[in-house]
This record gives C-alpha cells, structure tokens and sequence, in this order.
C-alpha cells in the first residue's frame, strides 16, 4: 500500500469520525431536547412549526456546500461544518437553558430556538456533503457502496453514542450531553485542520477545468429517483423522532422524564446498533449492488413502522426500530451509491448537497406531519401512514433503473 493510499484510507476513517459526531448532535436533539418542550412551556406543534422552518437552512446550505466541496476541495468544507456543527449545539443548549430559568418568553424561546438551528444547519450541513465526496473520490466504480456504507455505518454509530452520550451525563445535567457533544465537534475540527488530506482528486479537476463543467440541478433526471427516496424515508422518519418521546407517554403510561430519555435512547440504540453491524461489518465483507439495496429500502421501512404501530409493549417497539435499522442499513449504500453512480466525479460533491437537501424536504416537514396526524387522527397514525407510503415506495423503487459503469474518479 503507497503512503497515499494509506492517507487516503486514514482520510475515510476521518471523515467517517465527523460523521459520527454530526450523528451524535442530530440524535441529541431528539434524546434531549423534544422531551424538554413541555417542559420550557412550548406545545409540539409551536416546536414542530419552528423546527420546520429553521430547517430550511439546510436546504439552501447543503447542496451550497456540496458545490463548494467540488470546488475549494473537501477538507475545508468538512472543517467548516464540524466548527459550525458545535457552535450551533453550544447556541442550542443556552437557549434551553434559558426556556428552563424562565428567563424569555414563549415569542422569544421559539426565536431562539428558531436562530439557533438555523445557524447549525446552515454550517453543519457542510460534513455530510464533503464526506460523501471524499469518498466517491478516493473509492472505485465496484466499491461505491462499501464506501458509502462506510459514512452510514458512521452515522448509526454516531445515533448510539449520541443516546449513550445522553445517558451517562444526564446525572450532571440535562444540557450537559449537548455541551459534551459541542466539545467533541470543536476537537474534530481542530483534528481535521492538523491531519486531514486533500484527495489529489480535486487538484487533478481544478488543473482540468472540470469544476467549471458542472451543469447539475436540484431537478436533473439523474438524481430525482434518489431524491424521492430520501424525501418520503426522512419525512416519517423525522416523523417518528417527533412522536416517540409522546408516544411513549401516552400509549405506555411513562411519565417520568428520565425515563422517557432512556427508553426513547434505547430504541434509538436499538435501530443505530442493527445498522452498525450490517454497514460496517457485513458490508465490509461482502458486496451488494447498489441497486439491491435500493430495493431493499421502502420494504424494511414499511416493516418497521408498521410493527410500531401495532406494538403493544416497549420490547416490541424496540423490534419496529431495529427492523427500521435494516432500512436504513440499506438506504445509504443503496440510493447514495447508485446517485454517486449516476453523475460524473465532478458533480460527487454537488450531488451529494441535493441528496442533503432531499433529505432536510422530509426533514421539514416531518415535525409538521407527525404532530398533526398524532393528535388530529390517532397516535398511530403517522407510523401507518408511514407504511403504506412505504409499500407505494417499494413499488417505485422497482421501476428505478441500475446505473452504468463510467470511469471510476476512485482510486
């Protein structure tokens, strides 16, 4: 192995860890601060409406940075979201902080809350872009997927230490898991600054002029299978984030805090633990097209729901998010590698932005949807809703034709 190759493969494991820490915020957010709403005075739909709206930064940031990434490279796009990513958590957290003193009023809370998340996405959406990129960079056409699965084995493992994280800290604190994770980001920027290596890739386009051939759009042809994938997965998944700390109140009769924060962790565990070991060991040793696992997605998922909706204790539900670990175990090898598949290696960043963004569409209007169809139709509902659109998924994703082989910008 040359020096290179070993840089290269150091640089994979890098951005893998940055994605684990962007994993762990985003979990943190749904362990720590929905079960707090009630508590800082706010109802689940002012939060959800907020949350809606702030993300839409992420829309905008993400395939803005995916562009950059293609551009001015992918180190220093990736070390701009993790010092973003931990500012944002930091802001968060003092504005929680705030909402438990009593010190601002609901119009005020809900601009904090609002600003602070929209600053976080419009810096942090710069990791997942850039580490997508990195490794369409350095991996060829026939590993494509083991490296995506890669990054989403990443953010499962970010998903379980983000709730473990939660959990041995909450003694301290509530917030005080939301400060570790803050600190853990700024250390990784520092990290990435000191070690991280620029793919040769990206010198190689820039003295070729490719940066200035990309043609990509949110609407190309391309990517639009991909997008629509993303957009309904993320739609009830962010969906269910919303509702499971509720849901496990008022279907199960669990009303202490502390323990709505681990039970919620646990089956967050459950799901983060099921896609560890699928991406980042099974994977690892044993090659599935892409395409296959694209198909395998909206069935697992459909799955998974509708076990949640028809659980009728706290193991059974704990079985729907594992099922939901299959589905996501599968998502990101399966639609980011045939999408990477699909465009040029100087549209591997850009691409990797709108499918970003496709998944920050569902993202936003998750915490609308989920409120509404909890408390205006059934607890259920959004998880049998959910499923059904799930099989309609599966149904589509068959028509979704296997990318052709190009020329690998891997090495």
């Amino acid at each position: 192995m040359t020096e290179t190759s070993k840089a290269y493969t150091f640089g994979r494991y890098f951005l893998a860890s940055g994605v684990v820490i962007f994993a762990i915020g985003q979990s943190l957010l749904f362990i720590v601060v929905a079960p707090l709403v009630r508590s800082i005075g706010l109802t689940e739909l002012q939060f959800g409406i907020t949350f809606s709206l702030a993300n839409i930064s992420l829309i905008l940031a993400g395939p803005y940075w995916g562009r950059r990434s293609d551009v001015i490279g992918r180190k220093p796009v990736f070390i701009v979201g993790l010092f973003g990513s931990s500012f944002g958590i930091l802001l968060m957290a003092y504005t929680l902080n705030l909402g438990m003193q009593g010190a601002l009023a609901t119009g005020g809370l809900l601009a904090m809350i609002f600003t602070s998340r929209a600053l976080y996405g419009l810096t942090a959406s710069a990791i997942y872009p850039s580490a997508s990129g990195y490794i369409a960079d350095v991996t060829a056409w026939h590993e494509r997927a083991k490296g995506m699965a890669l990054i989403g084995s990443a953010n499962s493992m970010g998903s379980i230490l983000g709730p473990a994280i939660g959990g041995a800290l909450t003694f301290m604190g509530v917030l005080y898991p939301m400060y570790a994770a803050a600190t853990i980001s700024m250390l990784g920027g520092f990290a990435a600054v000191l070690w991280l290596m620029e793919p040769e890739q990206h010198a190689q386009r820039k003295a070729s002029g490719d940066q200035d051939k990309q043609k990509i759009k949110f609407s190309d042809k391309r990517l639009r299978p991909y997008m629509i994938m993303w957009v309904n997965i993320f739609l009830f998944f962010i969906s269910l984030n919303f509702i499971t700390a509720f849901y496990i109140q008022d279907q199960f009769g669990i009303t202490d805090m502390a323990q709505i924060m681990r039970t919620a962790s646990l089956l967050l565990a459950c799901m983060a633990v099921v896609i560890t070991l699928i991406q980042g060991v099974l994977f690892q040793f044993i090659k599935i097209s892409p395409v296959v696992l694209l198909r395998l997605t909206a069935p697992f998922f459909g799955a998974g729901l509708f076990t949640m909706a028809l659980a009728p204790n706290i193991p059974v539900l704990a079985l729907g998010f594992a099922i939901l670990g299959g589905a996501f175990a599968c998502a990101t090898p399966g639609i980011n590698g045939c999408a990477s598949l699909a465009v040029e290696p100087h549209e591997q960043g850009t691409a990797a932005g709108y499918l970003s963004a496709a998944n920050t569409s569902g993202a936003i209007m998750g915490p609308l949807v989920g409120p509404i169809l909890y408390y205006y139709v059934q607890p259920n509902a959004p998880l049998l809703v959910g499923g059904t659109i799930m099989v309609i998924l599966s149904a589509y994703a068959l028509t979704i034709p296997a990318p052709q082989p190009r020329i690998s910008s891997g090495a």
